[in-house]
């Protein structure tokens, strides 16, 4: 683990006194000046050592928790161990294009461990193979300062940025579904009751099932017949005005109002295609197609091959809008425009 040593403003100063001091000692052969000028150099040699030192054999960590969306901060944990035995690290900063701020670690003991709470943002969506950790130190003196970079193979799936607006997507598009689903929201009749999973509705919680298992369980509720919805993106690269990153936005959203209704939902974007599905797994498998899609040549056009229940299609301007062909009984959506 290469280590950075660049000096700071004090430290520049810290020199150029001591090269003045050096010189008058030179000059004068005054011993006193002699002692001066040796402690001023033991000084700037241990600022200069220790602080390399302190990052020694420190190994820093990232762990992510919950699903990641892009301009959204995530819950994160940054952990540091020090695998030194004996020597303890002091004032240890770690720092990330992804970390808002810095994480300071004061005090670190020899095979010890510290874990701190930390937010992360990702810019854009997409799949980020690496995380990159920089730990930083001054201690003791602050004359100069030690950096390492650390990289980290994380392979962090972020998704679209969260679009929260009101889509007005109206009723359900077709009512062509077949087959009852199951959902933690209120539906006709209780079927089951199982362990509670990331994203399920609190309100579903049943306390008593849970005080028996000693571990959280939701009802689940048969709901009305599933319909069937087709959200198409169109990832055509051709020069338009509009936002492509937003259309990839309001898909996500789309997708997740249909499931969260119950219907039963499939994406396609160019060759991508998500079929159709239902629940909570199906949704996280169309956000992973939405993290990755891009926009590509030559652009998708014509008719989906089966159209099943109803159509939505998204484009990031109306100047591409030539390039598609809308069924009769579809919906089209401009980024641009809402």
């Amino acid at each position: 683990m290469a280590v950075e040593m660049k000096s700071t403003k004090e430290g520049r100063r810290s020199l150029l006194a001591a090269v003045l001091i050096g010189v008058a000692a030179v000059n004068t052969g005054n011993n006193l000046i002699y002692l001066v000028l040796s402690l001023m150099l033991s000084f700037l040699l241990l600022s200069y050592l220790l602080p390399r030192l302190n990052l020694l054999r420190l190994r820093p960590d990232i762990f992510l928790d919950g699903l990641i969306y892009a301009g959204e901060t995530a819950h994160a944990r940054v952990t540091v161990s020090n695998d030194k035995r004996l020597i303890p690290a002091y004032s240890v900063h770690v720092t990330s294009s992804i970390l808002p701020g810095a994480v300071s670690i004061q005090h670190l003991t020899g095979k010890g461990f510290v874990e701190k709470p930390a937010g992360a943002v990702f810019d854009r969506r997409g799949l980020y193979p690496t995380v990159i950790l920089t730990l930083e130190s001054s201690f003791p003196f602050i004359l100069f300062y030690a950096r390492t970079r650390v990289e980290l193979v994380k392979d962090v799936v972020v998704y679209p940025a969260y679009y929260a607006k009101d889509l007005k997507t109206g009723t359900p598009l077709a009512a062509d579904g077949t087959g009852r689903i199951r959902s933690s929201g209120i539906g006709d009749e209780m079927v089951n009751i199982r362990h509670f999973r990331d994203g399920d509705d609190p309100r579903q919680i049943s306390w008593k099932a849970s005080a028996k298992r000693s571990s959280l369980m939701v009802r689940e509720y048969s709901l009305r017949e599933s319909t069937r919805t087709t959200i198409v993106l169109v990832n055509s690269a051709r020069e338009a005005a509009g936002d492509f990153e937003k259309a990839v936005s309001i898909a996500a959203a789309l997708a997740r109002d249909f499931i969260e209704k119950g219907d039963s939902v499939r994406v396609v974007s160019g060759s991508a295609v998500v079929p159709f599905g239902l629940g909570y797994d199906h949704l996280l498998r169309i956000l992973d197609m939405l993290a990755l899609v891009r926009e590509e040549d030559p652009d998708q056009g014509g008719a989906l091959p089966d159209q099943e229940g109803g159509v939505i299609l998204v484009l990031k301007s109306a100047e591409v809008r030539d390039h598609v062909v809308l069924p009769p009984d579809g919906r089209i959506i401009y980024a641009d425009t809402v």
